[in-house]
């Protein structure tokens, strides 16, 4: 892939080493004999709430976006939006590439508190595929060249979505989709948006957003 970043392998990784305790992190989950996933606290101070998800097995953002782990790591972004963000909605990102700010070759999900001014605004302008497991639909976004949302057949709620294995074959729609309309870079996120009921966000509509065709703003 183009947008892949050059990738030294985990003896060079900083997410690795956390991993394996050779560097300090201020954990939320940590990794266990028998996870796939862990959760840390994203150094960055760029909102109130910045968390790390990632495999505990090296794997690119591409490979992490492909396969069964990502069920794991949804389900984990699910637990730590609730746990920090439930009464004002957040974000997962996942960026891919320079042209959409990733500078970590190990795979990883942002869970960003608050909810995305882009997606909220975002302006519907047709359909671009009927499929048999999931319907794209191509938007308008502010500072974004092209965009697309990619949503299952009968979707159900966000967190539905991304507590279930629904997430995956978005998520494969989504990297399809890229190799036409922005194969040079891209960004993936679902916004989870505030709820009144029990403080839990993203009862809005499933869908998992493709941002990319060219240079992206940063992610908050």
């Amino acid at each position: 892939m183009s947008y892949e970043l050059p990738d030294a392998g985990f003896e060079d990784c900083i997410f690795c080493s956390i991993v394996t305790g050779d560097a300090e992190a201020s954990w939320e989950s940590r990794p266990t004999g028998d996870s796939n996933v862990a959760c840390f606290h994203n150094r960055l101070k760029w909102a109130r709430v910045m968390l790390l998800i990632v495999p505990t097995k090296h794997l690119s953002q591409n490979d992490l976006w492909e396969s069964d782990v990502l069920a794991d790591a949804a389900r984990l972004t699910v637990e730590m939006g609730d746990k920090h963000c439930g009464d004002e909605g957040y974000r997962a990102i996942s960026n891919f590439g320079l042209q959409a700010h990733q500078s970590q070759t190990h795979g990883h999900i942002h869970v960003v508190s608050g909810t995305s001014r882009q997606i909220q605004s975002a302006q519907r302008i047709s359909r671009l595929v009927d499929g048999d497991d999931v319907n794209i639909d191509q938007f308008e976004v502010e500072e974004t060249p092209f965009a697309a949302s990619i949503s299952p057949i009968n979707p159900g709620t966000q967190r539905e979505m991304w507590q279930s294995g629904k997430i995956l074959g978005a998520s494969r729609a989504a990297l399809d989709m890229t190799k036409k309309y922005s194969p040079d870079g891209f960004r993936l996120m679902s916004s989870f948006e505030p709820s009144t009921a029990d403080n839990l966000a993203g009862e809005n509509p499933a869908s998992l957003f493709l941002l990319g065709g060219g240079q992206l703003g940063l992610y908050v």
